[in-house]
Formats: structure tokens, sequence, C-alpha cells
């Protein structure tokens, strides 16, 4: 009868309770490391340390986790921090462990791959010792599959770049339209009137398409279309934005018309009753035409991501490909299994991670300061035309002036012209 297998193995004589203890204690270092820094005293001690790094001029862009940080819009300041050596390595790494939104998303697969090479290494130190059958991999099927797995995550993040790219295309476009039409109106229209109300749309369009585009949750629309009007400063008398009315308008819009959609109905209906001439009003027209464009590019962006079918497998083939990576680093890496497999795991996952977050470009792109420029500019137009406005309403001043004292004529007598007639002769 052959001899019970103690399932709870006892430590074998030849290695003492320090040594068993120390050395788990080094392989599970990374794993404590990374949990301690995800929790409170963990931010708590990092900020004390100076580690801490809050940026905020980047808001969330999920509002219960709060994970994922929107991008900022750079400046000098900002390019010139972005492209420092060698501070921005040190800088980045430490930011780990002072802005740990990273480690909160890859959280639990890390915890779990840690779970996963712990259990390698001490049923390979301890119980495969005592006569229990090796569990292990060889290498070389990791090395043919990782070319593999590289491309898979190349193309995934690849393919989320280019939505990314084109979103950012988009919204520059409108950018541009939207100052152009504003412009024109501000110089074609002959009534100073029709400018104030025609620049009042022309930012209600970009703030309605970011409402549109982005999670109800993050944004109301009523309250980005008053910010359309611009700085509160600027925003009386006739320069002053969208009217109350006006906004109820777009909130009560018809069924089936998207808010930017109607918005732009309105631009549209507005431009022929600005007394323009054709080839004005034509420009102006297909100014419109390239906003519409711009807004079913937007809205097919957001409804078609990468082939979901695609997207599954990477994320299967990777989770497998790592789980099973310590069957392989053991044998090599020994002691050190734990952290390996997590250093991997960390990278690889980031990779796949950035392509999530970036797939869905709205939520991530700073369309609040193209909305903030557009209502800034329109404004300014606003304000010019209010001038004139008042200019054409203001009497002209009445001038009175002194009558001019009648010109000297000097006479001529009848003699004076007979001596003239005989000095000839």
């Amino acid at each position: 009868v052959p001899p019970e297998i103690d399932l709870v193995p006892e430590v074998p004589p030849e290695i003492d309770l320090v040594t068993f203890f120390t050395q788990f204690f080094v392989a599970l270092v990374p794993t404590v490391l990374l949990e301690f820094t995800l929790t409170s005293p963990g931010r708590k001690l990092a900020k004390v340390l100076g580690f801490s790094v809050k940026d905020t001029s980047r808001g969330y862009v999920d509002l219960e986790e709060r994970t994922i940080l929107s991008q900022s819009a750079f400046d000098f300041n900002s390019w010139s921090k972005h492209r420092q050596n060698p501070t921005r390595y040190i800088k980045t790494t430490i930011g780990l462990l002072g802005s740990p939104n990273v480690l909160k998303r890859l959280q639990g697969p890390l915890f779990f791959f840690n779970v996963i090479s712990t259990v390698v290494l001490f049923y390979d130190t301890y119980i495969q010792p005592r006569g229990l059958p090796e569990i292990s991999l060889p290498p070389l099927p990791f090395t043919i599959s990782s070319s593999a797995l590289g491309l898979l995550l190349v193309f995934r993040v690849t393919n989320a770049n280019n939505r990314y790219i084109l979103a950012r295309g988009k919204w520059g476009d409108i950018l541009n339209v939207s100052r152009d039409l504003a412009q024109q109106a501000s110089i074609w229209a002959k009534n100073p009137q029709d400018v104030l109300d025609f620049t009042r749309w022309v930012p209600a369009f970009s703030a309605s398409l970011m409402c549109h585009l982005r999670d109800p949750a993050r944004h109301d629309l009523a309250q980005e279309l008053r910010a359309a009007r611009g700085p509160p400063e600027g925003d009386v008398g006739d320069a002053r934005g969208l009217l109350d009315e006006e906004i109820e308008q777009i909130l009560n819009r018809p069924t089936g018309y998207s808010a930017p959609h109607f918005v732009l109905h309105r631009l549209r209906t507005k431009i022929g009753r600005l007394g323009l001439a054709k080839q004005e009003r034509l420009l102006m027209e297909a100014n419109v035409t390239r906003l519409i464009n711009d807004l079913g590019a937007c809205e097919n962006i957001l409804a078609t991501p990468i082939p979901v079918g695609y997207t599954k497998h990477t994320t299967r083939f990777l989770f497998l490909w790592l789980a099973l990576l310590p069957l392989a680093l053991q044998s090599d890496l020994g002691i050190a299994t734990v952290f390996g497999e997590q250093l991997i795991a960390f990278g690889l996952l980031g990779i796949e991670d950035i392509g999530i977050q970036i797939e869905e470009p709205f939520a991530v792109l700073p369309i609040d300061r193209i909305c903030t420029k557009t209502a800034l500019e329109a404004q300014v137009l606003r304000k010019e035309a209010a001038e004139a406005k008042k200019a054409l309403l203001e009497p002209a001043p009445v001038v009175i002036s002194e009558p001019a004292a009648p010109p000297d004529v000097k006479t001529t007598s009848t003699w004076d012209v007979l001596k003239g007639a005989f000095a000839v002769f």
C-alpha cells in the first residue's frame, strides 16, 4: 500500500522556516507592493514621499471607476515637459506609484496571474520534490507564439490609433469650418442684426455634437449650450449668445432630429435670410455641407468599433498565453518567477488596454477646448456686430456752421475796359 501523500506538505528538513518565509517574501514583494500602492494608505504614503502627481487639467472618462483620463490640449510648456530627457523616464515610472490609474485598471488580471505564478513556484519548490509529477512547459511554444501575439496586439492598437487620428481630424475640420462660417456672415451680411442672429448658432453646433458623441452622464446639453455663449463678461446686450427660448427649441426639437443636426438645419435656414449674393451664399452652403459630412463621419466612428471578434480573440489569446507562462518561467527564473510574470503581464496588458481606451476617441479627445474656442471667437464677432448696429441706430450729429464771408469782388469800370482794349493795339 503506497504511503499517503500529505497535500499540505511540511517544510522539508533541509530548509528551515526562516529560509521558507524569506524566499516567499522575496517572491511576493511585487504582488504586495502592487496591492499596497492601490490602497488608501499606499496613496497617502506616495503623496508624502512626493510621488503623487495630480493632473487637474484632465477629466475622467469613466466617472464611476475614475481610471481613464481624457487627453489634454498641449501648449508650449506641455511640449517642453513632454520631451525632457532623461527626467521623463523617471517621472513616468515613479508616477505609477502616485497616480496608479493604469494599475487600477490592470489590478484584477495582474493579481490573477500573480496567484498562478505563486502556486507554480510553491508546487515546484516544495510539492514536486516530495514525489509528485513535474508540471512545466518548454519555452519553445511561447517563443513561437509570441510573434503572432505581438502582431495581434500591434494591429489592435494601430487600428484604434487610426480611429483616434480620424476623429481628431474631423474635429479639426469642424473648428475650421465654424470659424469660416462665422467670419463669412460677419463680413458679407448687410444687416448687423442678421450677423448677431447667425453667429449665436455657430458655436451651438460643436457643443451639441460633443454631447451627442459622449456619454450623457458626462454632459448636460442645456448647460453646454449656455457655455457656448462664451465668457459671461462678454455675454451681455446684443452680443449675448443663444437665448433661453432658442435653447428650449434645441432641447424640444422634433423626434428623429439629433441636436447637432437640428442646429445645422437652423444655420442653413438663416443663411437664406442674410441677403447674400449668389456666390457668397453657395460658399456658406458648402461649409454647412462639410459640417454635415463631419457629423456623419463622427457618428460612423462611434457606432462601428473594431470588429468584436478580432478584439475578443486578441484578449483570449493574451490571457491564456500569460496564464500558462509561469510554467515555462519557473525552470529559468526560480524565485523570480512571480516578478517576471508580473512584469511581462504589465507590459502586454498595458499595450492591449491602450487600444481599448482610445478605440472610442471622442471620450478622450479634448473636444471641450474646441467648443470653448468656437464660443469665444463667435462672441468676439458678435461684439463687433453689436457695435456696428449701435452706430447705425444712433442719429448722426448735426453740425451748425457759421455762414462764410462773401468773397471780395473787384469792380471794373467802363474806362478801365477801354484802356485795356487800346493797350492791345
